[in-house]
């Protein structure tokens, strides 16, 4: 193999594998011949295979699938293709597709380097003799052609990439505040300005920072303002861009599932050619699985053991990187919370209520839950259908077609359902699961806001015991959500949630009206910070300490008119001021119902992931299913990643198996397909 700084030696390389394939090496020797070829760019080895047949007057490929096992065949073919023939191959199939092309155009597009786009360009258009952009002139939809031909020149940054908080935001803002003209589809638009000035991971944080600047999905956003198939472009583009290791790790997982081993392979010589032993550790990591025992299920030993060593030599040339997951720290134990903590359930770890941090929000987070790529409602509803007749001695397969669709692409099955069965699927699915399932799979079909306004009813008729529920539920939720939530309720109810609050609600004054005032909607959504406001607000709140009759509406008002971020700098002068934390603070103030609204209150702003890590934990504590359920399906499409890691780092046990003595096992593996990425 060779040392790092020696030039290759294409002619040399070329005679070893001559004399070892005519030698008949042993299989060991041959495996060694694959793994020496995955080490080399695909350049070294098409100049490899012409030397090796100007040597012998035959194909190195043809040489090797003759010496080698039939299950190694299709490795040694995707090793040694021709990337640009393939490529372009590739894009002759795209474009000979009547429709539904647009996402694998945008898949393609953003997954190679910009010198590789200007050959396979290049070469495409000698083959053809067609542009690339001439082809793409063809697209009906104006925003899908300036969205492909903006990103099909590799024009985008390139380089290593140091994420920056202050540009992302101020990408993120210049992004919210442009015209809806001028966000997406026009070619001297923000996004198109982006893809051309930035690197894709930049865009990526500042696709992920835009529901924190305008209280949105970006998803969502693109879907009010442009066509159904610019949304698809950009449903692929959010995919695509995730980052490699995701993308790679996402498609290995799918194949491994489907039991398709020739896409599996496809897919692993490509990541070879970026880093396969980064894709192996991001797959493990993310999927709590390894990812060698999950290939030995499907391939045949010899291809197996080949895979094995290639990822082997990948994983020794390369720095093992510090893992992101892992740096939280554990919380002190609480002293009290709205719900009494059980006696100590999981390993070893507390209820305890996460102390906040000035750095510890983050800005970027990720769900378990994605916009399923290849997408076919058609197909779905069919499949779902023979799902159902074969439940429950095989539920795996109707928990796997709900499950690794978002509820955006849940609503468009029911839609679909209708469409082909005239019938209604939620209670065909509900009558199918019966009662074990039933609760989940509401969560799970009901489109949020509606499912979130039912929830909330039922727990306002339920009164006091429910308060740390509700708190949980109004907190966390945007403005947006919190108006889909209040429209569903007063449409079902014809009441709004705060009359019904005040009229059942059994809490003390100070609480009801904290709730009553969040379930309003009020709080300012933006990044901007008036830094004399957080000034005057954390002095007025600093007075309250000498005052015997601290004022619940000023703490109310503040807390729940404020921004986010106009909060956090509020909280971080109030440190200043006072020396120490606003949670400390708050305490001895109000009764300790109210303290501890306020204390979550202010924990869910400065820090929600470590907000749901405790609300899970307590909910856990209390063997509250329902409560569960609710929660990791609302964050699956959102921040559950990042959730899930804060559990672990402060609970000292996975959130997964901290689960598994609540649920009996058809519930517990539906929990397991939300949680466990797809």
């Amino acid at each position: 193999m060779k040392k790092k700084g020696e030039p290759f030696d294409a002619a040399g390389q070329a005679a070893t594998f001559k004399d070892k394939i005519q030698n008949s090496a042993d299989q060991e020797t041959l495996e060694e011949l694959i793994e020496t070829l995955s080490t080399w760019r695909w350049a070294a080895r098409l100049e490899v295979c012409r030397l090796y047949q100007a040597l012998t007057q035959s194909e190195l490929q043809d040489d090797l699938l003759s010496v080698c096992d039939t299950s190694i065949h299709s490795l040694i073919k995707e090793l040694l293709t021709d990337r640009v023939q393939a490529d372009v191959t590739e894009l002759v199939v795209y474009f000979q597709k009547a429709d539904f092309y647009h996402r694998e155009l945008v898949e393609f597009f953003c997954l190679r380097t910009n010198i590789a786009l200007a050959v396979v360009s290049a070469e495409y258009t000698k083959q053809q003799d067609i542009s690339i952009v001439e082809e793409l002139e063809d697209v009906q939809d104006a925003g899908v052609k300036a969205f492909l031909l903006g990103i099909c020149k590799g024009e985008f940054s390139e380089g290593s990439y140091a994420p920056n908080e202050m540009n992302i935001r101020k990408d993120a803002m210049l992004l919210a505040k442009a015209p809806k003209t001028q966000r997406w589809i026009s070619r001297d638009g923000k996004l198109h300005h982006l893809l051309q000035t930035r690197c894709h991971a930049h865009v990526r944080d500042v696709i992920y920072d835009f529901e924190e600047v305008t209280g949105e999905n970006f998803l969502d956003v693109v879907e009010a303002e442009c066509s159904v198939e610019f949304l698809r472009c950009m449903e692929a583009f959010d995919y695509a861009i995730s980052s490699t290791p995701n993308v790679f790790a996402k498609k290995m997982m799918h194949f491994l599932l489907d039991g398709n081993v020739d896409s599996l392979v496809k897919v692993f010589a490509n990541a070879v050619e970026t880093n396969i032993g980064d894709i192996v550790e991001y797959y493990e990591e993310k999927y709590d699985r390894r990812f060698l025992s999950d290939l030995q299920t499907i391939v045949e030993p010899p291809l197996f053991n080949v895979m094995k060593r290639i990822i082997g030599a990948k994983q020794r040339s390369q720095p093992k990187a510090k893992s992101a997951v892992g740096n939280g720290q554990v919380p002190a134990k609480s002293n009290g919370t709205a719900s009494a903590s059980g006696s100590g359930h999981g390993s070893g770890h507390n209820g305890g209520l996460p102390a906040p941090v000035d750095t510890k929000f983050k800005f970027f987070t990720h769900g378990t839950v994605s916009p399923l790529k290849s997408f076919d409602p058609y197909r779905d509803v069919h499949d779902m259908r023979i799902a159902m007749q074969h439940y429950p001695s095989n539920d795996l397969p109707l928990i796997y077609l709900i499950c690794s669709k978002t509820n955006h692409q849940r609503q468009v099955l029911k839609s679909v359902y209708r469409e082909v069965f005239d019938s209604d699927m939620i209670e065909e699915i509900m009558e199918t699961v019966g009662e074990e399932l039933d609760f989940f799979m509401a969560a799970l079909l009901m489109k949020s806001e509606e499912f979130d306004a039912t929830f909330l009813h039922e727990l306002i008729e339920n009164g006091n015991e429910t308060s740390f529920a509700l708190l949980e539920i109004l907190c966390s939720k945007t403005v947006k959500e919190l108006h889909g939530i209040g429209q569903q309720y007063s449409k079902k109810y014809n009441v709004s949630v705060s009359s019904d609050m005040e009229k059942h609600f059994t809490a003390s004054m100070p609480v009801r009206l904290l709730l009553c005032e969040l379930s309003e909607g009020k709080r300012e959504v933006g990044w901007t910070v008036d830094k004399m406001m957080a000034e005057t607000d954390a002095r007025e709140m600093y007075q309250q300490f000498y005052r015997d009759s601290p004022q619940i509406d000023f703490f109310v008002q503040i807390l729940t008119g404020r921004s986010r971020e106009q909060l956090r700098e509020t909280f971080r002068t109030f440190r200043r001021f006072a020396g120490i934390d606003v949670l400390t603070a708050l305490e001895p103030l109000f009764s300790a119902e109210f303290a501890e609204a306020m204390r979550l209150l202010v924990l869910c702003v400065e820090d929600r992931v470590s907000f749901f890590a405790y609300c899970l934990n307590e909910y856990i504590q209390n063997n509250d299913a329902r409560n569960l359920i609710r929660l990791i399906v609302s964050r699956s499409e959102i921040d559950l990643v990042e959730v899930k890691a804060a559990y672990q780092n402060f609970y000292n046990i996975a959130l997964l198996d901290d689960l598994r003595p609540l649920f009996d096992s058809k519930p517990f593996r539906l929990m397991s397909g939300i949680i466990l990425d797809k």
